[in-house]
């Protein structure tokens, strides 16, 4: 069976980000209230992680998961830990969030580690495909790490990605920091990639293979004393515009054939 494996839609509420997003809001989901954690901002702590952990496993929707900041990217750790088939992580990000190897075995997990994390603890993750980063340096000497950078204009085919996924199964986690910034306002630099590139991308691989499951994050943070200003209103509207052109294109079932890549 191709396409998104299990059902449901969960935002996950670190902040008040999405409670400004109402129409992301009006489609069916589960929310999960993190709000009042401590020690999961950036880095997160082994005692946060488990109660993360707990909290993640007893939802019922687990098909896709707003996470929210880029900050909390980490959680796509928890996620993956509960895969129980082979697969390959895609990764859509400015960013590798391989941390730095040297240091791994001191530091905490964090937003910016969490993939180093997944390659050592998780067996079934088989490969990462990471598409869209463009700092000047970022490397890997893990073979199971495969960069598509985004420099410049270059783009990339379906094909020559599909290629280097042996897997049936994939799961696929998204930030908007990916995205160049007419299409999205986060707080990190940002990549180069537009909306609809990442909106094609997404529709085969939901089309090609077996999807595990979906997180999308890489919101702005919000300030409630902001939010009704014309600037944060259409930052916001921005940000809103894109995570449901990404939610419509992980949802598409429509296509018994596509032409063209």
């Amino acid at each position: 069976m191709m396409g998104l494996l299990k059902k449901g839609m969960s935002i996950l509420h670190f902040d008040e980000t999405y409670f400004w997003q109402r129409g992301l809001q009006n489609h069916k989901h589960e929310d999960i209230d993190f709000t009042n954690m401590k020690h999961v901002n950036l880095y997160c702590e082994a005692e946060s992680l488990q109660l993360l952990k707990n909290r993640l496993q007893k939802r019922n929707q687990k098909g896709i998961t707003f996470i929210g900041s880029g900050n909390f990217h980490y959680v796509t750790f928890l996620l993956l830990k509960e895969i129980t088939n082979p697969f390959t992580l895609l990764l859509f990000d400015n960013h590798p969030d391989l941390g730095e190897e040297q240091s791994q075995e001191q530091s905490l997990l964090s937003c910016g580690s969490w993939v180093s994390y997944a390659l050592k603890e998780i067996p079934l993750l088989q490969k990462v495909v990471i598409i869209g980063p463009t700092a000047n340096t970022f490397y890997s000497t893990n073979p199971r790490v495969i960069f598509f950078p985004f420099k410049g204009r270059h783009q990339y085919s379906i094909q020559s990605i599909l290629s280097v996924i042996q897997t049936k199964n994939i799961y696929i986690s998204i930030d908007k920091d990916v995205l160049n910034t007419t299409e999205a306002i986060t707080n990190w630099d940002q990549g180069t990639m537009k909306l609809d590139g990442l909106t094609h991308y997404l529709e085969w691989l939901v089309h090609e293979k077996a999807v595990e499951g979906i997180d999308i994050c890489g919101e702005a943070h919000l300030s409630p004393v902001h939010a009704f200003l014309p600037e944060y209103q259409a930052m916001i509207q921005k940000n809103e515009t894109a995570n449901l052109k990404i939610l419509q294109a992980c949802l598409i079932e429509k296509y018994q054939q596509i032409k063209g890549a």
